[in-house]
């Protein structure tokens, strides 16, 4: 018995309103089933079309997430960088002003010094630049009274380029490279100084320059001078002081007691040696407050006034000797009281 395979059609009726015919499509099987195929072919490329429109789009707008947060930081980050370099350059200009105030320091440093040895009367002459520095810097201040000062500040907007901030840092490189140098100069300088100062010091302390009384009464000064007793011309070999009896006699340098005693002419006396040669001679005390060999510094009590000896009444005979020889003692004087030595 044989079978016989007869296609099969499927037929399409389309009914459209009532007043027309009834449209009928027959259309083979296969052809049906390779519409369907199509149709679910179609329906899968969309779908797998659309998926992978919708991931693209997910890692898009993602991407855009990423950018628009890099983007964020980016713009944080130059920000910061802008105000870093705004803080620098505000700095740079902060060093150069401090730079020129200590150029201004310095300049009152070495006037100081100047000043100092001019006191000391070590090399008296004046640094030329210092005391200019301290000249301009004088005229270009103003009287100011401190309640009344004000910190208002003004002016038309001028910002700095990078190559102006960038020569001003390297001009003031270039001024605290100077400064170095001259604050090492002027350590130096102020060494030696604070060494000169100190000879000189030394020299004042044992040069006898402090008036051997709290008066400056001079009575009889040193040369020639008619004799209080004779009346007849004579020589005197020092400086009498007119003082109350029992006033204090003074040290006039640092040195050394070589001689305490008590003569008809000098009546009680002290001899004190100092250095160079040099030594001072008091007479007519009333009372000798030192003992031969005591070491007196510049300004100590020896002793009394007094009118003992050759002597018409209360007063100090003041001597100085230069290498055994009485000079006059009035260019060594220079200071009354005994705490200005």
């Amino acid at each position: 018995m044989k079978f016989k395979w007869k296609p099969k059609k499927l037929t399409l009726v389309i009914i459209p309103d009532a007043n027309q015919a009834v449209v009928r499509f027959r259309i083979p099987h296969l052809f049906a089933y390779l519409a369907a195929a199509c149709l679910s072919m179609l329906l899968l490329i969309s779908i797998t079309i659309y998926m992978m429109h919708a991931h693209s789009l997910k890692q898009a707008n993602d991407l855009a997430s990423k950018l628009s947060g890099a983007n964020e930081q980016w713009s944080a980050t130059l920000t910061s960088k802008d105000a870093a370099i705004q803080k620098l350059q505000n700095e740079v200009i902060q060093l150069s002003q401090q730079a020129e105030q200590m150029k201004s320091k310095v300049e009152e440093v070495k006037k100081l010094e100047s000043d100092l040895k001019s006191i000391a009367g070590i090399d008296p002459e004046p640094s030329n630049t210092a005391v200019a520095s301290s000249s301009a810097r004088k005229d270009d201040q103003q009287p100011t009274d401190a309640n009344e000062a004000s910190t208002g500040m003004g002016g038309s907007p001028n910002p700095l380029s990078d190559e102006m901030i960038l020569k001003l840092g390297q001009q003031t490189l270039a001024s605290l490279n100077e400064l170095d140098g001259q604050v090492q100069e002027l350590q130096t300088n102020l060494t030696a100084t604070k060494e000169k100062v100190a000879t000189k010091q030394q020299q004042l302390r044992i040069t006898p320059t402090l008036w051997p009384t709290s008066t400056k009464v001079v009575t009889s000064p040193f040369g020639y001078r008619s004799d209080p007793f004779t009346k007849i011309p004579s020589y005197h070999s020092g400086i009498d002081f007119g003082a109350h009896e029992n006033d204090p006699v003074y040290a006039t340098a640092d040195g050394k007691v070589v001689s305490t005693g008590k003569d008809i002419y000098h009546g009680n006396n002290i001899v004190i040696e100092h250095s160079k040669g040099l030594r001072t001679w008091y007479m007519h005390l009333n009372k000798i407050l030192v003992n031969k060999g005591d070491s007196v510094e510049k300004g100590n009590t020896i002793g009394l006034v007094g009118s003992t000896g050759r002597s018409t009444g209360a007063h100090l005979h003041y001597e100085v000797l230069k290498n055994g020889e009485s000079v006059d003692p009035k260019p060594y004087l220079k200071s009354l009281r005994k705490d200005d030595n």
